[in-house]
């Protein structure tokens, strides 16, 4: 198939560099994608190219000037050559599945030296249990799920088990030793709500401040990050309940150690509010069928469905105030040396 100076046979990409013909095996691809530049339409009349951009699996990265067209073909063809690999540009975006709200894909973010998490192998989520056949499949055969960590309790996974996906590894990592009235899920939410009598602002600044200053938490997202460490091939998934705190707090300790900044780590963590609002619109109306839902009750809901930039400041400046910087705070208490985050970065970023 041809598409320019662009053509792809025997398996093989062919491109012309210097005055010479290249050949990449498309086995040799990793990562496929379209990227823009430039400014479609508007009063000054700029147009944007579109550029093919593939990666291979020595991290070298090429781009190409293509149509649209073009480039859907192609990396049509390439993927039909070579099912293992990637395409799109996620961003971090949500995984659309039926009964998923809040999973997300972190390919794609960017990191601070300009370099990328691998689309499909890093991904944050809520509970699995009752995860429809559609979405099991599209793990295990879109992503290639090969492992599972559940920060929950023990409780929790009684009360909710994840669904077993055949083929994929399980850890139980719980986050926190005791059943914690706002970041676990325990009970009905008529209970929960009933039960929780502290004021939801204060009451979550205290317990997000827990998560990096608790001895327990702090080994707990240890043993997580050396899960990562040893993941070869496939997708990890990790959550909790909704996927918001103690995913939340463990997504952003992970993304500083890949070196992604703060501003996007703030991003991701406030994407959680779209992607749970259906969610807490649902328990609202199931709500309204058990209580007076007044606005003291609505304080107690957003709680479970709701995270705030305050939440994610106390976590950093507990840090700080503990351990002096983030670099210390990955070497004392999380075991990542220098030589552990390298290995993190060359898994997971191109």
């Amino acid at each position: 198939m041809k598409y320019g100076k662009i053509r792809i046979e025997d398996g093989n990409f062919i491109f012309s560099k210097h005055m010479m013909m290249n050949y990449l095996p498309c086995k040799d691809i990793i990562w496929a994608y379209k990227r823009k530049e430039g400014v479609e339409g508007g009063a000054q009349k700029q147009y944007s190219t579109s550029l093919l951009v593939i990666i291979t699996r020595r991290k070298k990265r090429y781009q190409f000037e293509m149509t649209d067209r073009e480039i859907q073909n192609c990396i049509q063809l390439m993927r039909a050559l070579n099912p293992q690999m990637v395409t799109g540009f996620p961003q971090g975006s949500r995984i659309p599945m039926q009964s998923l709200p809040n999973t997300r894909d972190l390919g794609a973010l960017e990191t601070e030296d300009g370099r990328h998490i691998l689309p499909k192998r890093l991904l944050r989520s809520g509970s699995l249990y009752h995860i429809s056949i559609t979405d099991q499949d599209m793990l295990t055969h879109e992503y290639h799920l090969s492992t599972v960590v559940d920060f929950r309790t023990r409780m929790e996974c009684l009360e909710k088990p994840d669904t077993i996906i055949e083929g994929v590894q399980y850890h139980e990592i719980p986050i926190v030793d005791e059943e914690t009235l706002g970041i676990t899920r325990s009970g009905s939410p008529t209970e929960l709500l009933r039960n929780f009598k502290e004021i939801p602002e204060e009451f979550m600044l205290k317990q997000y401040e827990s998560l990096v200053h608790d001895e327990y938490s702090i080994k707990q997202y240890a043993c997580f990050l050396d899960v990562l460490l040893h993941q070869n091939e496939g997708a990890v998934l990790w959550h909790c309940s909704a996927g918001k705190d103690r995913v939340g707090v463990g997504t952003a300790l992970l993304l500083c150690a890949l070196g992604v900044p703060k501003k996007t780590i703030y991003e991701d963590f406030m994407k959680t509010n779209m992607y749970l609002d259906k969610e807490m619109e649902y328990m609202i109306r199931f709500l309204e069928t058990k209580m007076i839902v007044d606005n003291q009750v609505m304080d107690k809901i957003r709680l479970f469905y709701r995270v705030k930039e305050e939440y994610l400041d106390i976590v950093f400046e507990t840090i700080k105030k503990d351990f002096g910087s983030m670099d210390m705070f990955m070497k004392k208490a999380l075991y990542m040396n220098p030589k552990n985050i390298e290995v993190l970065r060359k898994k997971y970023l191109v």
